[in-house]
């Protein structure tokens, strides 16, 4: 792993642009290469978390500037918890021939999925979070979505609020771990398909 401050991974851009371009050639045009481990990124201390040092720390364009290369090659992935963020992990070091980036805060925060859920939710990529949502499959009045852990708390804390103060509305929880899901299967091989 090339861990780092999201603000700070972009003094390695240059890099990073570079065995993107290695790994699209070599990996798509030279068939008898053997596969190679995948670069893995893990930015933490990230622009969600806006404690004593929040201002130097806001410029998430490191994945801005990912999402722009080839999609056979890249993924990017936004854990709620530890126990997704240890599913995409194991899932990160086992791949081959990409470049993931995963963003995640380094300090504790609340546990949402057990394992076996986590593991679930991470094959997916995506998914409706049916423990967070009240409207029981029924067509929802609003749709929270999140993406990463600070995301995924504030939407869940919106969420109680809306429970409070308007009970009858009908409300679906929709989280994000692997962002490329949001893309349309024709454009990205993780991507959601029509359907």
């Amino acid at each position: 792993f090339f861990s780092s401050y999201e603000a700070f991974i972009h003094i390695i851009d240059s890099m990073f642009n570079q065995h993107a371009k290695w790994l699209k050639t070599t990996s798509l045009e030279i068939p008898w290469r053997a596969p190679i481990a995948s670069l893995n990124y893990l930015l933490t201390s990230h622009v969600w978390r806006q404690d004593h040092n929040g201002f130097s720390h806001q410029d998430p364009g490191f994945i801005d500037h990912v999402v722009n290369k080839k999609a056979s090659i890249i993924r990017v992935y936004l854990p709620p918890d530890a126990n997704t963020l240890l599913c995409v992990t194991d899932h990160c070091l086992r791949s081959r021939n990409k470049v993931n980036v995963i963003v995640a805060g380094k300090q504790p925060g609340l546990q949402y999925l057990s394992i076996d859920a986590a593991i679930k939710h991470c094959a997916a990529g995506i998914g409706i979070w049916e423990w967070a949502s009240n409207d029981k499959g029924a067509e929802p009045d609003v749709v929270m979505a999140c993406c990463g852990d600070i995301p995924t708390l504030e939407t869940l804390a919106a969420v109680d609020l809306l429970r409070v103060h308007m009970p009858s509305l009908k409300v679906r929880v929709v989280n994000v771990v692997d962002l490329m899901k949001l893309h349309p299967q024709s454009e990205h091989p993780n991507g959601l398909s029509d359907k």
